[in-house]
């Protein structure tokens, strides 16, 4: 089962960051496999620069692609060398969740 987390407010780091630790928890439990993706757009994109106190790595460590909206870089004058290791940027997060809902993803946003 192939599924897109989608942050956009900061508030909900701990609970998207729950939410996506009890995905797998239980997809393993149930021998369920499929692609996981965290998709960060609007003001959270701030948390996925480079020192921040949100450690993405944790996440891509799993295996889990992280991807983050150009067009909140843009707006948040953040560059591809600014973010943490491992990031996917893709070109509007709003696309990105289109793409994936119509490539089967099933869709979480905490």
């Amino acid at each position: 089962m192939d599924v897109i987390f989608h942050i956009d407010e900061s508030s909900k780091w701990p609970v998207v960051f729950g939410n996506i630790k009890n995905y797998l928890k239980t997809a393993q439990d149930q021998n369920v496999s499929g692609q996981v993706e965290l998709l960060i757009n609007g003001d959270p994109i701030v948390q996925a620069k480079a020192g921040s106190d949100i450690a993405l790595s944790e996440l891509t460590a799993l295996g889990i692609e992280v991807a983050v909206c150009n067009n909140a870089m843009r707006s948040h004058a953040i560059t591809a060398a600014d973010l943490q290791p491992g990031l996917t940027v893709v070109p509007a997060g709003v696309f990105e969740l289109a793409k994936r809902q119509h490539e089967g993803f099933a869709y979480i946003k905490p």
